[in-house]
């Protein structure tokens, strides 16, 4: 299906950037005591409505005219999925051991 609006690219990729952030936080839930330490913390969900957004922003970005649904919903996926593992592999200064408290890069392990 060929999608010509701007705004009809942009809210497919958005719902691409969703699916990306659900599939994340399922993870999350995977691990037990995850999603608990995460939930309570409103830096976490401004973080996951960041990269929907983020992921909604791509068509604007990369397309110029008519483009394919399918296309519009991957860059919405892609995108919040290369943010966080670019994130969580960036190097630590100084490892630290045990659980700890939550952080933005522990949050972005999945």
């Amino acid at each position: 299906m060929l999608v010509d609006s701007l705004l009809s690219q942009v809210l497919i990729a958005l719902g691409g950037g969703a699916a990306a952030e659900l599939l994340h936080w399922y993870a999350l839930s995977r691990k037990p005591g995850e999603v608990e330490k995460y939930k309570v913390h409103p830096i976490y969900w401004v973080t996951t409505a960041g990269m929907v957004v983020l992921g909604g922003l791509m068509p604007v970005l990369y397309l110029e005219g008519a483009a394919s649904a399918l296309l519009c919903f991957h860059l919405g996926a892609a995108t919040p999925v290369i943010v966080q593992k670019l994130i969580a592999n960036v190097p630590e200064a100084a490892a630290k051991q045990g659980p700890g408290e939550p952080t933005l890069r522990r949050f972005f392990r999945w």
